[in-house]
């Protein structure tokens, strides 16, 4: 490559972030440059494969193994389980050259077929042992069209769609091979299409649920543009005090708008209307006109003038669930989004939080990679406000704390409890295991250090560092065989010297 390039947004190592993963993090950024890929194991001839993105697609490619369509000629790279990578924004390696073959490549029809040939069987494994047996729902708004799903790998979606299930469930249920079902299900879950299921109905928790993400560790390419981060959706605005010169006819109208704006965040549209799920365009009509003589803003009289922006939330709920229901092409999607818990406003501000949380982790991302540790606190402080049920944010911001105030005892003990945090809502999270592997090896807590980083290397084989703790601890348990004559003492010394550090 010309001497002249710039510096690339993001490089990394397919053994750590499948090829799959690369490709997503370019398209939900729309990202537009050359990804850059080169194979360890190439013999003679050209070492690297070359891929230009246009607004996060691929649509052109120099590839190692020639093919007449460009989208065949990609599904190779979802199987290569090594070899650096890095990603060149706002620049064409591609063109350049007289073998590029161009296309236009829609991502996720593309990751579905890399899915049914030769993919990171490991990549699967990983992401989908970690669900184990939790119930999984399909996030209400994914576009499930998109994905380009033979007829039975979407009755297998439909199936999840329809009743939450554990992947176990989901193999039985669906007569699929286990291999099968586990692909689909790591498919929705790095799109994040689908959200842990705790059994319990109800329009949204109080809390942000996480959002499906790949639990493998990943180096993306950045964001190209940093927008200034804004507020986290808002609630509703409480009610004023209700005044008390108001007449008995005025008092009771007032609670009755009161408790009607209470109720109708939690609603869905047919609850709304008073309607039943198979109602017809024309009934949907007729309980809307209904509604309106009696929510429309119009009708407020001047003694509850301040009632009026809820009388005015409450007709444009009323209007906008007239509008689905009334819409045949809208009332598939809706309906299939409130079977799946949600299709109330409250759930669609549950969602906001959780898009909103995910958006600004990604900007943190960013400032770890450049050790800027104090606006990457920052973000983490203001996400965990209204995202407190996400593993990766605790022990991110646990991991910020120890980077900058890690020789401070006092602060080591807040860290340990947010990695304890993380790990209490995901026990086989490796990054939150092998960080405080790191802080107890500090303190010189050298078994349980250990400990942590065994868990770590289980829980994911790709953490080339937890491993390389566990492979020490070994090969100095080899060197020094009569240790366990010695006592703990000598035991306590032998860990020691193994992971060093004087006590603070």
């Amino acid at each position: 490559m010309a001497a002249s390039l710039p510096e690339p947004i993001a490089q990394g190592d397919l053994a750590r972030t499948p090829f799959a993963h690369v490709l997503l993090s370019a398209w939900r950024q729309k990202l537009t440059g050359t990804l850059v890929l080169w194979d360890p194991d190439a013999g003679e001839g050209p070492k690297q494969d070359r891929v230009r993105f246009v607004e996060g697609r691929p649509a052109a490619a120099v590839l190692r193994q020639p093919s007449s369509q460009l989208d065949r000629g990609l599904l190779p790279l979802f199987a290569r389980a090594s070899g650096p990578y890095a990603f060149y924004a706002d620049v064409d390696l591609v063109s350049e050259s007289g073998h590029a073959r161009a296309g236009e490549v829609e991502v996720l029809p593309l990751i579905t077929a890399s899915l049914r040939g030769s993919s990171r069987d490991d990549a699967v494994e990983h992401v989908v042992g970690q669900l184990g047996e939790q119930k999984l729902r399909v996030v209400a708004t994914t576009d499930l069209a998109a994905y380009g799903f033979l007829p039975k790998e979407r009755a297998c979606v439909d199936l999840l769609r329809a009743e939450p299930t554990s992947v176990p469930g989901l193999t039985a249920l669906s007569g699929l091979a286990p291999r099968e079902v586990a692909r689909i299900v790591y498919l929705l879950s790095i799109t994040r299409a689908v959200e842990p299921w705790d059994g319990e109905v109800r329009a949204a928790p109080k809390r942000a649920a996480a959002p499906a993400r790949p639990s493998a560790p990943s180096e993306e390419p950045r964001e190209a543009a940093k927008p200034a981060r804004g507020p986290a959706p808002r609630g509703v605005d409480p009610l004023p005090p209700m005044p008390s010169d108001l007449s008995p006819e005025h008092q009771a109208r007032w609670h009755e708008v009161a408790e009607r704006a209470r109720k109708i965040e939690n609603e869905d549209y047919f609850v709304m209307l008073g309607v039943p799920r198979d109602v017809s365009a024309a009934a949907v009509q007729k309980a809307y006109f209904a509604a309106v003589k009696k929510w429309h803003p119009d009708r407020v009289p001047p003694a509850l003038a301040a009632l009026r922006p809820a009388v005015e939330r409450i007709f444009g709920y009323l209007t906008r669930a007239q509008e689905t229901l009334g819409d045949e092409t809208k009332r598939g999607p809706y309906l299939q989004s409130v079977q799946a818990g949600g299709g109330t406003p409250e759930a669609d501000r549950q969602l906001a939080l959780i898009i909103q949380a995910a958006m600004e982790f990604r900007k943190v991302e960013v400032h770890l990679r450049r050790s800027e540790w104090d606006e990457a606190l920052a973000i983490l402080e203001e996400i965990l406000e209204y995202a407190d049920d996400e593993p990766d944010y605790h022990a991110t911001r646990a991991w910020v704390l120890f980077q900058k105030h890690g020789g401070d005892a006092a602060m080591r003990q807040r860290v340990i409890e947010g990695l304890e945090r993380a790990i209490a809502i995901a026990p086989r999270h490796d990054k939150a295991h092998y960080w405080l592997g790191l802080v107890l090896k500090r303190e010189n807590k050298t078994q349980l250090a250990l400990s942590h980083f065994q868990l770590a290397a289980e829980a994911n084989p790709k953490n080339l560092e937890a491993v390389r703790e566990v492979r020490l601890a070994s090969m100095r348990k080899s060197e020094a065989p009569e240790s366990k004559k010695s006592g703990s003492s000598e035991r306590a010394g032998l860990f020691g010297k193994l992971f060093g550090g004087k006590k603070d």
